[in-house]
C-alpha cells in the first residue's frame, strides 16, 4: 500500500477498517498474505509517538514498512515535493516479495 498515510498507517495498526482498502490490509495480516507499505508523512507526523507504535505493530505482524533508509524519508512540514515519492523502490521490494 503505498503512499500509506499518517492516518492509513494509524488505522491500519489499530484494526480501525472505516475503508475498503484498511480493512483488505489487516484481512491480508490474517490470511498471511505478504505485505508491502511505503508511508508517505511528514516529519512532524513521523514523530508522533503512535506513527511510531503503528510502524512497529505493522512490522511485528510481518508487513514489510519502507521507512527511513531503503525507503521513504519523512520531509519537513510544508517541504513535500509529490513527485519525488520513492516508487521504484516500492515496485521493486513488491516485485521481489
Amino acid at each position: 500500500m503505498a503512499p500509506a498515510t499518517f492516518n492509513t498507517i494509524n488505522s491500519w495498526a489499530l484494526g480501525l477498517t472505516s475503508s475498503f482498502i484498511v480493512g483488505f490490509a489487516a484481512e491480508a495480516i490474517g490470511k498471511r498474505i505478504p505485505l508491502v507499505t511505503m508511508p508517505c508523512v511528514n516529519s512532524a507526523l513521523a514523530s508522533h509517538p503512535q506513527f511510531g507504535r503503528s510502524v512497529d505493530v505493522l512490522r511485528d505482524a510481518g508487513v514489510r514498512v519502507l521507512l527511513g533508509d531503503g525507503g521513504f524519508i519523512p520531509n519537513a512540514p510544508g517541504q513535500g515535493q509529490p513527485g519525488a515519492f520513492p516508487w521504484e523502490r516500492a515496485l521493486a521490494v513488491v516485485r521481489d516479495t
